[in-house]
């Protein structure tokens, strides 16, 4: 059985941050993975690339974006402020030692907007894919 690739077509300024394949964010969150604190700086890249969809359509606004005109972005906003801080952020580490969030971007910009200079962060080694993969 083989991954089942990623359903959506990604921006090129996205391919070094989101898996080629779908994977389940309930296999995600009931794995038990090592909690440690990340500087928020580590992460601020993520900041500034269209994750989120504006107007029905994907990979459209930035988190800075969202920032920056929450009035224009306030479902993403609203989002944002209700995201609990007190759930660490998956991230994976990839072999090159990147780190990619998984799931938590609006966690971070939360963060970000509060000031926090740490966060916590649940770690997925790269060779540990498989657990969260969708097969066909």
């Amino acid at each position: 059985m083989t991954r089942r690739p990623f359903p959506l077509a990604v921006p090129p300024e996205l391919r070094a941050y989101i898996l080629d394949f779908h994977w389940d964010l309930g296999l995600l969150h009931a794995l038990d993975l090592p909690v440690v604190e990340l500087p928020a700086a580590a992460l601020a890249d993520h900041l500034a690339l269209p994750f989120w969809a504006y107007a029905g359509e994907p990979f459209q606004v930035t988190p800075r974006q969202v920032a920056a005109d929450p009035v224009t972005y306030r479902e993403q906003y609203e989002r944002t402020l209700a995201a609990d801080l007190r759930h660490p952020v998956d991230v994976v580490r990839r072999p090159d030692g990147r780190i990619t969030i998984l799931d938590g971007v609006h966690r971070l910009l939360r963060a970000e907007l509060e000031h926090r200079e740490v966060l916590a962060v649940r770690v997925l080694g790269w060779d540990e894919l498989d657990l969260i993969a969708v097969r066909d």
